[in-house]
């Protein structure tokens, strides 16, 4: 409930009080207390006083003519609108008060539901002589709280712009039924907005599983080939090469140059192979000497330096 409901509601318990009151007997008294409520300031709801014992009595066939006639403006007050009481006839006069209030409660049916609310269609419906009454009247509706809007006296043609309005008119008894249809033909829509939901959330979480089966699935098979891969590339064919290339014979290259070059690569390989070579003989003057350095094979910049002296021994 908005604050200017409640501000409404609260205006009205005086009235309800002397409507359910022992002195409210006389068809006099509880007209009377209508007049009132009805011109009081703040008094923009109107149902619950309606809804009282003694108000519904004035209906009664035992109650004079000119009685009836007050409940019959109270119901328009509280649902109805000023063109209907222009319909209806045999309806106390109304006084300026109610009259405003009348047409302010009609400006809150109308923007509510006719759209565009020009000037002319407000004049029209509100028994109004001139642009400026409506401009006061939707002035003094937006200082009540009544609407939020903005006028538009330039614009063709000359509109209100209503934003809001305050929730302060009642439903005629004769609507309930056709308000229930309403709501529950919403209901309906909103449970099968539900289920759409419920089964698209299905289908998204079935979608993300199969997803996930498919890639685990998909990993297996790439660990798999990593692991096949990774046996069949084992030490059975063959090591690396000093420069990292694998031979069929598990040598490198490094190792093919060191044997293809004849002799040791460092000096202590050349004098191991100087100390026992068999290729020195100390048979007299025939003997024959061969000398090899020791920096045989392959030097620190990569020559080939070798020295041989053939000769016989003097």
């Amino acid at each position: 409930m908005d604050q200017t409901h409640a501000r409404a509601l609260e205006a009205l318990q005086p009235f309800i009080a002397l409507a359910t009151s022992n002195s409210a007997t006389s068809p006099r008294f509880i007209s009377n207390i209508i007049t009132n409520a009805t011109s009081a300031p703040n008094t923009y709801v109107f149902a619950e006083l309606l809804g009282t014992t003694t108000i519904q009595a004035l209906g009664s066939p035992d109650t004079p003519v000119e009685y009836q006639a007050y409940l019959k403006l109270l119901e328009i007050f509280a649902w109805g609108t000023w063109q209907d009481y222009q319909e209806t006839p045999n309806l106390p006069e109304l006084s300026a008060d109610q009259a405003l209030k009348l047409r302010l409660l009609s400006l809150l049916s109308l923007a509510a539901t006719t759209k565009p609310l020009t000037y002319q269609s407000l004049i029209n419906a509100l028994s109004l002589s001139t642009a400026a009454e409506l401009e006061a009247l939707v002035t003094t509706a937006i200082y009540a709280n009544l609407i939020s809007a903005r006028l538009s006296p330039a614009s063709n043609p000359p509109t209100v712009n209503v934003t809001s309005v305050a929730s302060l008119r009642d439903a005629p008894p004769h609507s309930l039924p056709w308000m229930v249809t309403i709501l529950t033909e919403w209901e309906s829509r909103c449970g099968q907005v539900i289920t759409g939901l419920e089964a698209e959330i299905v289908r998204v979480k079935t979608n993300a599983q199969k997803r996930h089966a498919k890639d685990q699935v998909y990993q297996e098979q790439v660990a798999g080939a990593v692991q096949r891969r990774q046996a069949q590339a084992g030490p059975g064919d063959g090591g690396s090469g000093a420069d990292g290339r694998v031979g069929k014979s598990g040598m490198g290259r490094g190792a093919v140059r060191s044997t293809t070059m004849g002799l040791g690569r460092n000096k202590r390989e050349a004098d191991d192979f100087d100390e026992d070579d068999g290729f020195e003989s100390d048979n007299g003057d025939n003997a024959f000497r061969m000398d090899i350095d020791e920096g045989a094979g392959l030097s620190r910049a990569g020559n080939r330096q070798t020295k041989r002296v053939v000769g016989r021994r003097t």
